[in-house]
């Protein structure tokens, strides 16, 4: 945890950041508060806005005229005072990690739109990444529609290595409708997944309480104090060998990791995830789609169902498997291991 975190917290319930696309750029404004950060030198501060953002980037940032106050440019050793109004403009540098294929529409008209997000792809900026994610394509596809990039606002976010349906709303009174939907439990969302071996009974419900592990690693797990959560699982198809097998998943609760946790608890981790159970060549992480989400329509309430397949690289890898065959497992990367909480080496 960065040492400013407390004071980042606090600074960002004190501010009020208004965020928007202004053609190839993002750019943030607030007016700095009155009572947390005084005195701090303007990246520091920065990195309350955007706590993923390197430290070497709100330097450079800074150092390049990216940022103003009052109007006036200036640069990484200007200190904080209350009161003043800040402007951030960020140019999104190309991602030169992922290069995503054209969006993959599912449905859309002028309140909604969902998509089928590929393996690989970040729903949303995050760290170093600024460009290349689900919502810069849909801002662009926005501005083509004539709809301000603005309002486009993301219902849910899977993780970059699973695959799957994403919701987007396209003004604040449709996400505001479909974000009650998903509080009182309306929305149903139904995944697809390959884990090892095969469940039994073949459905069922898995209840355990789920939390985190610790500060220096990205593994939840199973813990008494943990967050109440519902897995409801049905085996769909079986390995010839019974070795693996895929999951239909209704998820009851939206926790982080919450089916990834729960498999890998009732000894069925999802084939390819680094995180609870063995890395392969063949998948970048694990083996889960989010393949069907049903829910009213925001605007007028009419039934709303849309199913996206297995993409590609999953269902060849079924093939193998269900025929008997077995992933290649392959070590942790350093990045890995180091967000694991096992050092780099």
């Amino acid at each position: 945890m960065h040492p400013d975190a407390a004071v980042h917290a606090l600074i960002r319930n004190e501010i009020k950041i208004e965020k928007r696309v202004e053609g190839e750029e993002r750019v943030f404004r607030f007016a700095t508060g009155r009572r947390h950060g005084l005195g701090w030198f303007l990246p520091r501060y920065l990195r309350a806005i955007g706590p993923r953002w390197p430290d070497e980037l709100l330097d450079r940032w800074c150092e390049d005229g990216r940022c103003t106050v009052d109007g006036q440019v200036v640069g990484a050793c200007w200190q904080v005072v209350p009161g003043r109004q800040v402007v951030l403009r960020i140019a999104a540098p190309p991602d030169e990690g992922h290069r995503p294929p054209p969006l993959d529409l599912l449905f859309h008209d002028r309140h909604l739109v969902l998509t089928n997000k590929p393996t690989g792809q970040l729903a949303h900026q995050a760290g170093k990444q600024l460009s290349g994610t689900l919502l810069n394509q849909l801002q662009a596809w926005a501005v083509q529609q004539g709809i301000d990039p603005n309002e486009v606002r993301l219902l849910n976010r899977i993780d970059r290595e699973t695959s799957g349906i994403v919701v987007a709303t396209l003004d604040l009174a449709a996400h505001q409708a479909l974000a009650a939907q998903l509080d009182a439990k309306l929305i149903r969302k139904t995944y697809r997944a390959i884990c090892a071996g095969v469940p039994e009974p073949r459905d069922g419900h898995w209840r355990e309480a789920l939390g985190p592990l610790g500060e220096h690693t990205i593994r939840r797990g199973v813990i008494p104090d943990g967050q109440d959560s519902h897995t409801e699982y049905h085996v769909d198809e079986v390995a010839c060998d019974a070795a693996h097998a895929v999951l239909r998943i209704d998820l009851h609760t939206g926790r982080q990791h919450q089916i990834r946790v729960h498999a890998t608890h009732h000894g069925h981790p999802l084939v390819g995830d680094w995180v609870y159970g063995q890395p392969i060549a063949e998948l970048p992480g694990q083996a889960l789609h989010a393949w069907r989400i049903a829910f009213a329509h925001p605007v007028g309430g009419a039934p709303v169902e849309v199913e996206a397949p297995f993409p590609p690289q999953l269902a060849d890898l079924w093939r193998v498997l269900g025929a008997g065959g077995r992933p290649s497992p392959i070590p942790l990367t350093p990045d890995q291991r180091s967000k694991l909480g096992m050092g780099g080496s």
